[in-house]
């Protein structure tokens, strides 16, 4: 969610023009535990688009030491209403020029 809000992509945005985001798959390696209690951040990186999925990295860092406690990996799915899956190039655009733009950084 908050991925998508730094990319001005907002998810109630998406869910009123009626496009629905599905998670198709998610991978997570542990690297090293955190306390109870430990502040830490997640940083999520676009590293692919083509219009209809898209693909996510992450890195989950303790706020505390710096290490990396995990890392991860997601695939989503761009679809309409009816689960049927959706061409943002053809029918939105704007979003895909958005999804673009924050592919580049």
């Amino acid at each position: 969610m908050d991925y998508l809000k730094q990319a001005d992509i907002p998810f109630d945005m998406l869910e009123q023009l009626g496009i629905l985001l599905h998670t198709l798959s998610l991978n997570c390696e542990y690297k090293r535990p955190l306390v109870f209690d430990e502040p830490f951040s997640v940083y999520g990186t676009l590293v692919k688009f083509n219009g209809t999925t898209l693909e996510l990295d992450y890195r989950v860092v303790s706020d505390k030491s710096g290490e990396v406690n995990a890392i991860g990996h997601s695939l989503h799915c761009l679809t309409d209403k009816n689960m049927k899956p959706i061409r943002l190039k053809n029918k939105y655009p704007d979003i895909y020029n958005r999804f673009l733009e924050y592919l580049k950084r």
